[in-house]
């Protein structure tokens, strides 16, 4: 059994039929969009993407000594380095 992340999901034929309803019915809050009962990826708005950025920023700068322990490392810079370059 796969756990949602978030207090919000839909399928994603209802989110292929209006993505933009879903959009607005999330207001602001991130929504897992289910392709066969699992979560196929999750729909975030662009402030909610820095602010999460951002923090994942600040954490790295707080304990430098794990910063290169996240498996995903590089996911996560180049992730940080669109967030600025979008924000410049």
């Amino acid at each position: 059994m796969q756990t949602l992340l978030v207090n919000r999901a839909v399928s994603m034929s209802q989110f292929k039929k209006n993505p933009a309803a879903v959009l607005r019915q999330a207001e602001g809050r991130p929504v897992a969009v289910l392709n066969h009962n699992r979560v196929g990826f999750y729909l975030l708005e662009p402030p909610l993407l820095q602010v999460l950025l951002e923090e994942l920023g600040r954490l790295r700068q707080a304990d430098p000594a794990h910063a290169g322990a996240a498996p995903h490392q590089q996911l996560i810079e180049a992730l940080l380095s669109q967030a600025k370059a979008a924000s410049a």
